[in-house]
């Protein structure tokens, strides 16, 4: 997992079941903390965007939780499909529930930030020289506006595909939608771009492996 980015919440969080549970509040936002906003290779095991390899052991350690605290906690979080404890042959790993995808921030959506937050404010004209700096800062802002609503429009039309998971939409708008030093997005790049065809194909390449959904076990390697 790369250290860098952000994670958001709503304030409607406060009235979520668990948020005055302490134990449970704790490991759930560790676990946000801790999974993959894109898919990865670890030992040659495939972790998706939202999932993250791990023990109980090893999140015990990481809380501060005891080993019987931590199981508790993730039986609760499994009864309201808050998270996905998902076992094969080989590894465990813990999913999050799709509706709490949205609280990810990539480091590409903090790079659109800081480009949209970076836009000077030019208010004061006491002479010709910052009357021309103003003008200069308008044309930019001008630029950068309309950046931000060719990225809205984009992200409009990706979401609108309602058929596809929220995960799935999540990461193929992340993806295309960043932008590189002539700031224009990656799929304004493309010189043959459908939108539909790249996102069924997308969503074909994501689907995850067939795996059986077992009572929490953990590969205690990680």
């Amino acid at each position: 997992m790369d250290n860098y980015g952000f994670v958001k919440f709503q304030r409607a969080l406060v009235n979520w079941e668990w948020y005055t549970e302490v134990n449970t509040c704790k490991l759930f936002f560790h676990c946000l903390l801790k999974v993959n906003y894109s898919t990865k290779k670890w030992q040659g095991i495939t972790i998706k965007a939202g999932e993250f390899v791990t023990s109980l052991e090893k999140l015990a350690i990481e809380t501060g939780l005891s080993v019987s605290k931590v199981r508790t906690a993730l039986k609760k979080l499994e009864s309201t499909q808050d998270v996905f404890v998902v076992t094969t042959m080989k590894h465990s790993k813990i999913r999050i529930a799709d509706k709490h995808l949205e609280n990810l921030i990539t480091k590409s959506d903090l790079q659109k930030l800081d480009k949209l937050n970076s836009m000077p404010n030019n208010k004061q004209m006491a002479n010709p020289s910052q009357a021309n700096s103003k003008q200069i800062a308008t044309t930019k802002n001008n630029k950068e506006l309309k950046i931000e609503n060719r990225i809205k429009r984009f992200k409009d039309q990706v979401y609108e595909n309602t058929q596809y998971e929220k995960l799935i939409l999540n990461s193929f708008f992340y993806y295309w939608s960043e932008l590189g030093p002539d700031q224009t997005m990656r799929f304004e790049n493309e010189k043959f771009w459908e939108l539909k065809k790249r996102l069924a194909k997308w969503n074909a390449n994501q689907k995850p492996s067939k795996t059986k959904k077992l009572t929490p076990k953990f590969n205690s390697n990680r």
